[in-house]
């Protein structure tokens, strides 16, 4: 009886010790698959993404500035 119960607890132990290698393992594969959506994300939101994109679409020229001392826009 006692040697059942050594085995059994043995066999409880090897289980726990794969199954936290899986969790740390599977941990690290997400890990890195954040860093690389933060990289993603990251040069979505640069300036250099949105000067690439306006190439895409033809933006090359800048509106002027609109001044609100102006007189036609302090009556409206």
């Amino acid at each position: 009886m006692k040697n059942f119960f050594l085995r059994i607890t043995g066999v409880i132990m090897v289980g726990l010790i794969v199954l936290n290698l899986f969790v740390v393992i599977s941990g690290i594969v997400i890990s890195d698959d954040i860093n690389n959506f933060e990289k993603e994300v990251a040069s979505l939101s640069s300036l250099q993404f949105a000067q690439t994109q306006a190439k895409e679409f033809d933006f090359t020229n800048s509106s002027l500035p609109q001044y609100i001392d102006q007189l036609k826009y302090a009556y409206r």
